[in-house]
């Protein structure tokens, strides 16, 4: 049965992947000029180093030199240290010709939104704890305020946590986040900018025993997911997404 129940869905997701594009546009009068409405640009990535330079720059819609990076440290930096593989991450990012803003949002409160902001070109959500990610989300008023910016036409870059936000509930992570260090978290509901839960790091070898859980518990409860190996991101431009197979160096 359950067999069935994972062929049916895959044959869900070929359907949703081969709709045709959608390009939206509005005009008023013959002859006037043309408004091209923003569409939202998300990569959601297991994680973001491994797809940054030669699969997702090309991807913006614009060119990376002398834009800033607002990047969320949030889900990472639970008490105030910055691991390693964020200052790494960072570093990475201002090679490619980025400017970086790291911006806590454990910090932050929705009066703080528009001027912390304001010079931002690209969302980038590291990893980590995404049930204290979301619970600081929600606080904040950063849910919000980040589905406005991407209607808007500003580009996400989600890696790990930052991807699983997206999606339409994160309750699948009470099997691989701490929980405890998100008390104030009410709901599992996410930002719902994707419509499938995003499984990352589906392919390493360390997350193999927290998938049995995961898995056991999606298909119990009816729970419609995506997985992304490492090596993959789901590349989302307006109402179209498709995932994308990289060679990691």
């Amino acid at each position: 049965m359950k067999n069935t129940l994972v062929v049916v869905f895959l044959l869900l997701l070929i359907a949703s992947c081969s709709k045709g594009d959608k390009s939206k546009v509005n005009s008023s009068t013959p002859g006037s000029n043309t408004t091209v409405v923003p569409e939202k640009t998300l990569f959601l990535t297991s994680s973001g180093m491994g797809v940054s330079s030669d699969w997702l720059v090309p991807l913006l819609p614009f060119d990376p030199i002398g834009k800033t990076v607002c990047y969320i440290t949030t889900a990472a930096t639970i008490g105030g240290e910055v691991p390693d593989g964020i200052t790494s991450e960072i570093e990475t990012i201002e090679k490619l010709g980025f400017n970086v803003k790291s911006i806590d949002l454990t910090f932050i409160s929705a009066e703080d939104l528009e001027t912390t902001f304001s010079e931002c070109d690209l969302f980038w959500v590291c990893g980590g704890n995404t049930l204290y990610l979301l619970q600081e989300v929600r606080r904040s008023g950063f849910d919000a305020f980040v589905t406005k910016k991407i209607s808007e036409g500003i580009p996400y870059v989600g890696a790990s946590a930052g991807s699983i936000l997206l999606g339409p509930d994160v309750e699948f992570e009470r099997f691989a986040c701490d929980i405890t260090q998100a008390p104030d978290l009410t709901s599992f509901e996410g930002l719902n900018l994707f419509p499938f839960a995003t499984y990352v790091h589906f392919d390493a070898p360390w997350a193999k025993g927290v998938y049995k859980d995961i898995l056991k518990f999606s298909l119990d409860n009816n729970k419609a997911f995506i997985t992304l190996k490492d090596s993959e991101f789901i590349y989302v431009k307006g109402d179209n997404w498709r995932v994308v197979e990289i060679a990691l160096k």
